[in-house]
């Protein structure tokens, strides 16, 4: 007597439940959801860089008391260079999720990166 481990209708439901599980993995993400870099000077936006559409390399110089490069590139942005004693906001690295922050204090200027959508919903 042969047992069968799997039944028709259960492979079916499995390959059912595999293709949804790939496809809302693929379809899931938007635009809306990609991060965006606002900078700040002495508490007032001066640029917003969507940071999903940045491929090519974009030089900002924001105008402040200190000569200040931003760079965003790849889906990335960081300070790359400032005339401040301490170069605390150079040494901060690269920001690309939402919720990193990059200050340059001395320049009063602030790079911070947030989502413009909701990332998960906990029930």
């Amino acid at each position: 007597m042969k047992i069968k481990l799997f039944k028709k209708g259960d492979i079916i439901v499995i390959a059912a439940v595999i293709a949804a599980a790939i496809l809302l993995t693929f379809i899931g993400k938007s635009d809306a959801a990609m991060p965006v870099a606002e900078i700040s000077v002495d508490g007032k936006t001066v640029e917003t860089v969507n940071l999903y559409s940045v491929k090519e390399k974009i030089v900002i110089t924001p105008y402040s008391e200190y000569n200040i490069k931003i760079i965003a590139q790849n889906g990335e942005i960081w300070f790359e260079h400032s005339d401040c004693t301490d170069k605390l906001c150079v040494s901060a690295g690269k920001l690309s999720k939402s919720g990193d922050v990059a200050v340059c204090l001395p320049a009063k200027t602030v790079i911070t990166v947030s989502g413009s959508d909701v990332d998960a919903v906990v029930y």
